[in-house]
């Protein structure tokens, strides 16, 4: 096994991880019993408020990305049907298990765009949207 500069023993890292998040711990803890009830009620306010202005934003900017990708031909060979290339999880190009890459090259487009559309997927339908993907995944022979 390399080396690949790690000074740390796997105890020690162990350790460190351990040590990190009884930091935070006790960090949220301080926090929680410093801070009045009222910053708590201003915090989710805030939060709810940027959440309902960005999640518009985020998509406008997906649809005007699809929007792009089809006036610059990212989706060309989306739109041809019979797609000759069997359904598979991509190898090359993967960030977790293949799924987006491999559909994307089925349709033949440009895996970015699949990917956001997951995103888009994941943030409105999580659960599902997990389910589908694993399910996928352990369907949909490797490539």
């Amino acid at each position: 096994m390399a080396d690949y500069g790690n000074k740390h023993t796997k105890p020690q890292q162990a350790a460190m991880v351990i040590g990190v998040i009884l930091v935070a711990l006790g960090v949220w803890g301080l926090i929680n019993a410093v801070l009045p009830g009222w910053v708590w009620n201003m915090l989710g306010t805030t939060v709810r408020t940027l959440w309902g202005i960005l999640w518009p934003l985020a998509l406008v900017a997906a649809g005007a990305y699809l929007l792009w990708g089809v006036k610059t031909g990212k989706f060309s060979g989306f739109a041809q049907g019979g797609s000759a290339r069997p359904l598979r999880r991509s190898r090359a190009d993967k960030r977790l298990l293949g799924v987006c890459g491999g559909i994307a090259y089925y349709f033949g487009i440009d895996s970015t765009v699949v990917r956001v559309m997951a995103v888009i997927l994941l943030v409105l339908f999580t659960p599902s949207a997990i389910i589908a993907y694993f399910l996928i995944a352990l369907l949909v022979p490797s490539a």
